[in-house]
């Protein structure tokens, strides 16, 4: 039996985490030749399994700690793309070819903590909804290989409640996702098939290693990604 993949927000009122409804993980290249993962999660209700009776909540709590505030915010979406492109964490260089599999193997980090109070959202390489749209920095990503080419990930990284004017990076989550597969790369859709299998040759070490994969396969509409072949 498989273990539940949740998210845990150190310190909040759940201290047994919140479980995970979606997590997807993608690579992406873009017109440039980068190559980025992305990441995408999203929680059940934060009170999903919540026995305790939150009028008892002392309404002066500060947001973080206080069941009633997270109630009205419902459930967790921390993602890389589920608010538009541009964010991710780069994954290659240009003047070497990715090898997918030395990559995995070692951690992931955004460098993306802001080092005063005063930051741009875009620097950051995912958006979060926690209590209203707040921001999430310095992002480490660690992945165990299992069989079948499926993945543990352990994600941890901080988070400012910007939404409420905090800009303190001063709360921490950590997340346990099990049993996760690769969803593959995706290309500008501007681009033919030709053109991607140019680029991605040029990028990818191990080319021969994947195939174009067929995205609706039921649509008239031929849209693809790169993928390993199984």
């Amino acid at each position: 039996m498989d273990s539940v993949s949740k998210i845990y927000f150190l310190d909040n009122p759940y201290p047994d985490g919140h479980k995970i409804e979606t997590f997807n993980w993608n690579g992406r290249i873009d017109d440039n030749g980068y190559i980025w993962f992305d990441f995408h999660l999203k929680t059940e209700n934060y009170y999903a399994n919540d026995d305790e009776n939150s009028e008892e909540d002392d309404e002066d709590l500060p947001d973080w700690d206080s069941r009633i505030v997270w109630e009205n915010y419902h459930a967790c979406t921390l993602s890389s793309n589920y608010w538009g492109e541009g964010k991710g964490i780069r994954i290659n260089s240009l003047d070497e070819k990715l090898d997918f599999d030395a990559v995995i193997k070692n951690d992931l980090f955004s460098n993306d903590l802001p080092s005063g109070q005063h930051f741009d959202m875009d620097d950051f390489a995912f958006n979060i909804y926690l209590l209203g749209h707040d921001s999430c920095a310095g992002h480490q990503i660690r992945f165990s290989k299992k069989d079948n080419n499926r993945y543990d990930i352990t994600w941890t990284g901080k988070i400012a409640l910007t939404y409420a004017g905090d800009d303190e990076f001063s709360h921490d989550f950590k997340a346990e996702i099990f049993n996760v597969e690769f969803g593959g790369f995706h290309y500008p859709k501007d681009w033919s098939v030709e053109k991607a299998a140019e680029m991605f040759r040029a990028r990818l070490a191990g080319f021969e290693a994947y195939e174009f994969v067929d995205l609706n396969p039921k649509s008239n509409k031929r849209e693809y990604k790169l993928d390993k072949l199984k």
